[in-house]
């Protein structure tokens, strides 16, 4: 059981080592990497779930585990805040790019020269 908890313990040690990493992308907006590195936070994430918390389990083990999800709540909070930023981001230039596009489209078809030499053919 002891060894149980430890495993435990270590799961919730690199949730949060892997969460922290995620976060530190997310700020130096590397977003590929970011993804890249969330299957292996999914992954540590899932394997927890084979060993819950149980009343066997020490308030020592107990309160270590709730400090480590704490920290990670906190970053995934972060990292989520930085993802609608980024999000944001790319509507609005999706917004630009469009807004560009219907303004080339719509002034492409006027024949600039006719305008400037006041249509002298």
């Amino acid at each position: 059981i002891m060894d149980q908890h430890q495993y435990l313990v270590n799961e919730y040690q690199l949730i949060l080592t892997l969460s922290e990493q995620m976060l530190r992308l997310a700020k130096e907006e590397k977003w590929d990497e970011l993804v890249e590195l969330e299957v292996s936070y999914l992954k540590a994430v899932e394997a927890t779930t084979t060993l819950p918390v149980s009343e066997s389990t020490s308030m020592a083990i107990q309160y270590e585990v709730r400090k480590y999800l704490r920290q990670i709540l906190d970053n995934e909070n972060m990292i989520k805040t930085l993802l609608q930023a980024r999000m944001n981001q790319l509507t609005e230039l999706i917004g630009q790019s469009s807004r560009q596009q219907q303004v080339n489209m719509t002034y492409g078809k006027i024949d600039l020269r006719s305008i400037a030499f006041g249509d002298r053919q």
